[in-house]
């Protein structure tokens, strides 16, 4: 009589899946382990940050429990859950709602994951001000996924005590260290948690699911805190929760994170929901109004920059070009004296920057909020350096007229390469032109972060409802958008007025030349 084989758990299906995948995937001509292993040794990896540190901080200091939020399709245990998700749209949003960690499944399979889920979701947050670390979440058998985790922007990645030897654990372990990423130890009972303390893990997570049969038991991590009570780990509640009452019995023992993948998959209001999960208080709106902006181009003498300095202009374009085809144009020469001039009236009444706290914002909202707390402290206008018709071949140019005159920021016209900019050491203004028929460049070539940190948006008088829709447009990731308005022709004070108020622009570019300039910056910086 034969005796019937034993029914392999759901972990053991998986483990044997994924390790045929690996397999395929390190035959494959072009990520082969000998592949990875030069693409990392050519520093092609996306940078790393701490992922200890990043657990520890949080949108809400009185609260001390981080969220790690997963992004999750499907699992074996619910079946499909958000098959049309949409990986870095979802990270964003995590993460602007306050996220310390976001968790990308890879695994193909069972959770309809992918590493292009993980790249994908890595570009998405990769400009937001101090942006969540990224794990990778998944089966990990082999350094080959530790390597393709690295190189795909994954900061930390997943290790199961229960699917692993110690001896493999270990391996696996010192091996992610090895590339600057310390793991998340997962374990389920008290035998794998001394197994991951004996390790010298310093973040574990207790998974609440039983990864061989998919249970839950919400007890399980309520169990084990004693075992790190005393220790410099970070314990994380991973699995089932759902309720704030779940986050609150985890706090009150010491749970320092928890992580949530199903039930943000389902919310209607994801960040709605993030913030009752974690009782984190409401997001302090900005402002409903402004003191806008006002940049004045064109100076050429001292004199002028003196005079609209004391008439609050925030910034002063100083356009450096030939001389001969503009008198608006100056020299090099001509810059550094009106900076020194300027540096020096303001040397005695300047004041230390203090800076704002880090909070989840997008890429160009984050930008204004550095520009306009650093103005405070220059206790003098920003000097902005304008170079029409640059080209790549201007860059050393551009570069040494930024030190010798010491500007604050730059502006470009939209023909200049995006690559060009990313070498550029102070913000740039991306000057745009708008006339009824639409702006020279897509919106979203606009609104892409991490390239030009503002935008000057000239606009022709009949297009003052354009450029309102453009400002106002809220679906694009970024926004809203601090548009610098430019109007062009003979800029009245009335005129500059109404169009404050009719377009909610954050700042009025005008010229030198305009009719009574001084009175114009007067009126809307004490708008």
């Amino acid at each position: 009589m034969s005796i019937p084989s034993k029914k392999p758990t759901i972990l053991e299906t998986i483990y044997a899946q994924r390790a045929k995948d690996v397999e395929l995937a390190k035959i494959t001509p072009g990520t082969t382990p000998d592949d990875l292993n030069s693409l990392l040794a050519m520093h092609l990896a996306p940078s790393l940050i701490s992922f200890v540190d990043r657990l520890k901080r949080n949108p809400s200091p009185t609260n001390s429990v981080s969220l790690m939020a997963e992004i999750k399709r499907a699992s074996p245990s619910k079946g499909p859950i958000a098959l049309t998700a949409n990986a870095p749209a979802q990270a964003l949003t995590y993460a602007l709602a306050g996220a310390s960690v976001i968790s990308v499944l890879t695994e193909p399979t069972w959770f309809k994951g992918s590493l292009l889920d993980l790249r994908l979701a890595r570009q998405a947050i990769d400009t937001i001000p101090d942006r969540p670390a990224i794990l990778r979440k998944e089966f990990i058998l082999d350094e080959y996924q530790i390597a393709e985790a690295r190189l795909h922007g994954a900061d930390t990645v997943l290790l199961i005590v229960a699917m692993l030897s110690p001896n493999r654990l270990k391996e696996l372990y010192t091996y992610s260290l090895s590339l600057g990423m310390e793991p998340l130890v997962e374990v389920n009972n008290a035998t794998e948690m001394k197994t991951a303390l004996d390790l010298g893990a310093k973040v574990i997570g207790v998974n609440n699911r039983n990864l061989h049969d998919f249970n839950v038991d919400m007890g399980t991590t309520s169990r084990l805190v004693e075992m790190v009570r005393e220790r410099d780990v970070i314990l994380c509640a991973l699995s089932g929760i759902s309720s704030p009452k779940d986050v609150q019995v985890y706090k009150d023992e010491g749970v320092r994170a928890v992580l949530v993948g199903e039930a943000l998959m389902r919310a209607q209001d994801t960040s709605v929901f993030i913030r009752e999960l974690l009782q984190w208080p409401e997001p302090v709106p900005e402002k409903t109004k402004v003191r806008a902006w006002v940049k004045v181009n064109g100076i050429t003498t001292k004199e002028q920059a003196a005079s609209l300095a004391d008439a609050g202009a925030n910034m002063l374009g100083l356009v450096i070009g030939d001389t001969s085809t503009s008198t608006t144009h100056i020299t090099i020469q001509s810059a550094i004296k009106i900076s020194h001039s300027i540096r020096l009236a303001s040397a005695t009444t300047a004041t230390t920057a203090t800076s704002a706290p880090i909070s989840p914002q997008p890429w160009f909202t984050a930008q204004k909020h550095h520009l306009t707390s650093l103005a405070p402290s220059t206790a003098r206008p920003l000097l902005v350096g304008i170079f029409p018709n640059a080209t790549p071949d201007s860059l050393s140019s551009i570069i040494q007229t930024i030190h010798l005159a010491q500007l604050d920021l730059v502006q470009l016209d939209a023909s200049v390469p995006p690559a060009l900019v990313g070498h550029i050491p102070v913000p740039v203004i991306l000057a745009l032109s708008l006339s009824r028929e639409g702006a020279t460049t897509d919106v979203a070539d606009i609104s892409r972060p991490g390239v030009h940190k503002f935008v000057l948006l000239n606009v022709d008088y009949n297009s003052i409802t354009k450029a309102k829709e453009i400002v106002d447009k809220g679906e694009v990731p970024g926004w809203p958008m601090p548009v610098i308005l430019g109007l062009g022709g003979k800029v009245t004070k009335e005129r500059a007025v109404e169009a404050i108020r009719e377009v909610d622009a954050w700042g009025l570019d005008v010229e030198v030349g305009d009719p009574d300039v001084v009175e114009t910056v007067k009126a809307v910086t004490n708008m």
